[in-house]
């Protein structure tokens, strides 16, 4: 069976482990002792956020994300991962951080979701966020795994605040990964990467790694935010 442009990223994702150690690196200092993971996927980000000895709850909605993410995080009695659609489900207590990689700009209405995740969080806990960057570089790419926007700092900083959130803080990552994006998502209108580009992305992370400590403040093909209850 061919694969779908969702289950390509993820099967790449989990091979590309420099690109997902920098991702952890840039979420880690903003975690706590209890997590909530909204979008676990296979749970390649799910392991990492329970080997830091956190708690952390990992949903999906997906059957088999949820079983590959099981797999993946069998031997940490402290990570619970679970079935099911965050909007509607129950949890026992609160967290201190909510982790939600690569998943809001998939959603209809993004603020509703920052609400009801904010009223998962106990008082001054955190929200962090890793959502594609700017509306210009929207093409085929993003349209296959289902995107249905981009954002710029202004944006989503404006959406923590409809949301209710404070003290929010938003930075660029992976700015060098613009080019590739736009000539494959843009120009040759392809769903997929090739497969080579990703894994000479992932060798060149220390590369990258350096030039976003210049560019973070202005350029990325991606956008991390954290935000305060």
């Amino acid at each position: 069976m061919e694969p779908t442009p969702q289950s390509f990223w993820l099967d790449r994702l989990d091979r590309a482990e420099a690109y997902i150690d920098w991702v952890f690196q840039e979420a880690r200092p903003h975690l706590g002792s209890s997590i909530l993971e909204v979008g676990c996927g296979t749970g390649t980000y799910t392991a990492l956020f329970g080997r830091t000895g956190a708690r952390v709850l990992a949903m999906d909605l997906d059957a088999n994300f949820v079983g590959a993410a099981r797999d993946a995080t069998r031997a940490l009695p402290n990570v619970d991962v679970r079935q099911g659609d965050v909007t509607t489900a129950d949890w026992d207590g609160d967290f201190d951080t909510v982790v939600m990689l690569d998943v809001l700009e998939h959603l209809d209405d993004d603020i509703a979701m920052l609400v009801r995740l904010r009223d998962a969080l106990r008082p001054g806990g955190r929200i962090v966020l890793k959502v594609p960057a700017f509306a210009w570089l929207h093409g085929s790419l993003d349209d296959a795994v289902g995107h249905r926007r981009r954002y710029d700092r202004a944006r989503l900083e404006r959406a923590f605040l409809e949301a209710g959130f404070a003290r929010a803080r938003t930075w660029y990552f992976n700015a060098l990964a613009i080019p590739g994006w736009w000539l494959n998502g843009t120009v040759l209108r392809r769903v997929t990467p090739p497969a080579a580009q990703l894994e000479l992305l992932d060798r060149l992370v220390p590369v990258f790694r350096a030039v976003d400590r210049v560019t973070r403040p202005v350029i990325g093909l991606s956008l991390f935010g954290v935000a305060e209850k």
